[in-house]
């Protein structure tokens, strides 16, 4: 973060298997929710995927609206709503 301290929960720790465990979402479907943009894990240097707390919350929230019905478009759209705090 440029200039601004990292909030604790946004410090990539948790490997690809580890987010998996956590949030019980299987590895397509949160590499889907990256590719769709919707979170940013940081990268070892090796390219390895690092997960913040912000992005398992992430992961979560999206496969939550995701079994509800609600397509990727959708998600995008709640979730940058309820970033910017409408």
């Amino acid at each position: 973060m440029s200039g601004v301290e990292a909030r604790s929960g946004d410090v990539g720790k948790y490997v690809m298997s580890v987010a998996v465990a956590i949030t019980g979402v299987a590895t397509y479907r949160i590499r889907r929710y990256e590719a769709a943009g919707l979170l940013t894990p940081t990268r070892t240097e090796g390219g390895q995927r690092r997960f913040s707390d912000v992005d398992v919350a992430i992961v979560k929230e999206a496969a939550r609206l995701e079994k509800e019905g609600i397509n990727m478009k959708g998600i995008t759209k709640i979730l940058e709503m309820r970033q910017r705090g409408a």
